[in-house]
């Protein structure tokens, strides 16, 4: 059988941590750094039995999927599916794994990292210090503040744990949340999207992107959040307007944002978020730790073992294929 790992720019998969003898012993495997055209990648996927996709940088489309002539199991790396074309894979019963729970520490310590910078003004005073001055600044104090969680899944949960350590009041809502859950993590529980949003002197996001949470904060919402209110967004970008909140941010509606995640990713040079020095922008790194690299691979490894050696699938996100 073939294995086929795509886009490992950062070579992640050479790590000694990575059991990729494991795989070897029992499958051939290909290993690819770049970013192929099309045409390539099709090439590249015609005769894999297994694929190990590595995050959300290949899209799965039935074009693809048609090209894929043997493919048995799809090992997707982290639980982010939003490049995937499920209906097609479906369609096709091909199994998908994926492998949760890799990120949430890395997801979580970035997320106080954008709150530990936004609140002592870092970026700013660094660079001044860097140009030789010795200025004045007042910072703000994580403890006695509010910390809105929107999402409280697991991410959100230890992002609720830390907060809480820090001396913050947290609160949080989601989609399908609910007082007990609230209660049984000893947060508060906003029963809206909107109380949560007016309380919070820091807002965070933490739920998957569906179609429910497309554009979940749009510019009504940005209108009801206090004018000292910070902005962090580590899950995926599309759950922003960010038309909206570039106005927010330039008219002082909030105090400003951290970003890991864009809708165009990288963005236009000319974009205005670029330009803003309210907002701290990371390019995607939020998992992208060594911890998580071995977490996701290794995973994912053992969910080929598995289906491949002991007949038995693990991990699967579409079980009604099997």
């Amino acid at each position: 059988m073939k294995t086929v790992i795509l886009d490992d720019w950062e070579h992640a998969s050479e790590s000694g941590a990575v059991e990729l003898e494991r795989l070897r012993a029992f499958s051939e495997v290909a290993v690819y750094h770049d970013q192929p055209t099309p045409d390539v990648l099709k090439e590249r996927l015609c005769d894999a039995d297994a694929v190990i996709l590595m995050r959300e940088r290949t899209s799965l489309t039935a074009e693809l999927l048609d090209s894929m002539k043997n493919i048995k199991l799809i090992a997707q790396t982290g639980t982010g599916l939003a490049h995937v074309d499920l209906a097609e894979v479906n369609l096709r019963k091909i199994p998908l794994a994926t492998t949760p729970g890799g990120s949430t520490a890395a997801v979580t310590e970035l997320t106080f990292a954008f709150l530990l910078a936004l609140s002592r003004d870092l970026p700013r005073l660094h660079q001044q210090v860097q140009g030789g001055a010795w200025p004045v600044s007042i910072g703000r104090n994580l403890a006695g503040k509010t910390l809105g969680i929107i999402g409280l899944g697991k991410i959100g949960q230890r992002v609720a744990g830390v907060a809480k350590a820090f001396g913050m009041n947290v609160i949080a809502w989601g989609p399908r949340l609910t007082q007990e859950r609230a209660d049984a993590q000893g947060v508060g529980y906003a029963a809206t999207l909107e109380e949560l949003l007016k309380q919070s002197q820091f807002v965070t996001l933490h739920v998957r992107l569906v179609p429910e949470t497309k554009r979940l904060l749009r510019a009504e919402h940005f209108a009801i959040m206090r004018q000292d209110a910070y902005l962090i967004n580590t899950s995926r970008g599309e759950l922003l307007d960010e038309t909206a909140l570039v106005t927010a941010l330039q008219n002082g509606q909030i105090a400003g944002a951290g970003l890991d995640v864009l809708t165009q990713e990288p963005p236009d040079p000319n974009h205005p978020l670029l330009q803003l020095e309210n907002v701290i922008l990371s390019p995607h790194i939020g998992w992208k730790t060594d911890n998580t690299f071995e977490s996701f691979l290794n995973g994912s490894i053992e969910n080929i073992a598995s289906f491949f050696q002991k007949g038995a699938p693990q991990n699967i996100a579409n079980p009604e294929v099997l």
